[in-house]
């Protein structure tokens, strides 16, 4: 029977080999960066990861081979908040940068689902802030800045 757990991967996998494909195809940017890797390293570095990830889980299934009575939903309440979620932290870095979005998006989230413990909330800053320092500081790729500055 397929389910959630064969179906998903399959259309990620789908998704990714498309993308795969396309990321030749955008143009070097007008400006010139003096970074290290180019701007096709980091998208084709996640989608083979993706791939790698994807398989693992149809594998994980077919060896699993445990049965259920019940059928889990193939999209689930907590799926849509989280595309939600996406949608949201990608218009709001357009408005106010990746930093900033990413300090309001991190917090958010781990307000939405009641996260009570500060340690969460100050490794996930601190996540951001080492990513933000990691592109701009090692390897000299701009990160989105905002439309206001």
């Amino acid at each position: 029977m397929l389910n959630r757990e064969v179906i998903f991967p399959v259309i990620l996998i789908a998704f990714s080999a498309v993308v795969l494909a396309l990321i030749p195809q955008f143009q070097m940017p007008l400006y010139s960066q003096d970074a290290s890797v180019g701007a096709k390293f980091f998208p084709t570095v996640i989608i083979l990861g993706q791939i790698a990830i994807c398989i693992a889980l149809i594998v994980q299934h077919f060896v699993k081979k445990v049965e259920t009575t019940e059928a889990k939903a193939i999209v689930s309440k907590m799926s849509l908040l989280g595309l939600v979620f996406l949608v949201l932290y990608a218009v709001l870095i357009s408005v106010v940068g990746y930093l900033i979005a990413s300090l309001i998006s991190f917090t958010g989230y781990l307000v939405f689902l009641k996260v009570k413990k500060p340690l969460y909330y100050i490794v996930a800053w601190v996540f951001v802030f080492a990513i933000y320092y990691l592109f701009a500081k090692v390897f000299f790729i701009s990160l989105p800045e905002g439309m206001f500055y």
